[in-house]
């Protein structure tokens, strides 16, 4: 029964984490809260079930085995635990702040720091408590193990967001020892959107072609309808009286070639437009979200 309490202690502190996660991201998205919350909520149930697991078995041996004989933590303690959970968050801001890419964490050291704090608090406000070790341990797990993760997740994406790599220690199991783990930044190529073949001006005039029909010139004059110029183009007459040219087959080639390198034109600016702008907001990015610039 031990390890099973064990097991869900760790389970229901990785999902409160993940929850955590996605509540914060949900938050600033403007997102809906409802799938983090049950996500989080039920990593807590996982912890509590793991502390009433954990309760029985203490109750069954009657005291704490090795766990009864830890003093009760000092401010020593507290020193050394804050150190471990804060400074390595600040020494990979330092090397934020100063560009330095890629920047070093040492998440392993900063989730330990969250956990000791938690183990010290909890432990130390319920000295006299009969269930002082499974409380505290599920204090770890649903605040300790939480906070410590997005101690460094949080960071490393803000970080990543604004273009700086981030390397991290982590255990190489199948070898032992420790390896580096590198979090790439945001990837900062620039893709431009396709083109439409068909813009305004082509559009316009395959419309044209579409509403094309043979016509009597001569009825059309009488009837006021066209009429010719001083030169011998054919115009049609507008509502308001004003001169339309009429499009004709002979010069639907060349018409075409002129609409699709105007719309070659414009599509062209447009996307300048989206790469100037782009550029603006990566470099805003690769500049921005530091204390001091």
């Amino acid at each position: 029964m031990g390890v099973i309490y064990l097991l869900l202690y760790i389970f229901g502190a990785v999902v409160v984490w993940v929850g955590s996660n996605r509540l914060l991201r949900d938050l600033l998205d403007g997102e809906s809260l409802v799938d983090a919350l049950q996500l989080g909520g039920f990593g807590a149930l996982m912890i509590v079930l793991a502390a009433v697991l954990h309760a029985v078995v203490l109750r069954r041996r009657g005291d704490a085995g090795v766990l009864d004989a830890m003093e009760v933590p000092g401010r020593r303690w507290f020193a050394v635990a804050a150190v471990a959970w804060l400074v390595p968050t600040l020494v990979a801001w330092v090397q934020f702040e100063l560009f330095v890419d890629p920047i070093r964490m040492f998440p392993v050291i900063t989730v330990a720091g969250a956990s000791a704090l938690v183990v010290g608090g909890v432990s130390r406000l319920l000295r006299a408590h009969m269930l002082r070790w499974p409380l505290t341990i599920a204090a770890v797990a649903l605040v300790g193990l939480p906070v410590g993760l997005l101690s460094v997740s949080l960071p490393l994406a803000h970080f990543n967001y604004h273009l700086s790599a981030v390397q991290v220690w982590t255990f190489d199991e199948p070898h032992g020892g420790l390896k580096d783990v590198v979090f790439e930044a945001d990837d900062a190529t620039y893709v431009g959107e396709l083109s439409p073949r068909i813009g305004e001006e082509t559009g316009s005039l395959l419309n044209a072609l579409a509403n094309a029909k043979t016509i009597d010139v001569g009825e059309e004059i009488a009837a006021g309808r066209m009429r010719r110029l001083e030169d011998g183009t054919l115009v049609r007459v507008g509502e308001d009286g004003e001169d339309i040219p009429v499009e004709r087959w002979e010069s639907f080639s060349a018409d075409m070639d002129a609409a699709l390198q105007a719309d070659r034109a414009e599509a062209a600016l447009e996307d300048a437009k989206r790469r100037a702008d782009w550029e603006v907001e990566i470099e805003a990015r690769r500049t921005g979200g530091r204390l001091f610039r």
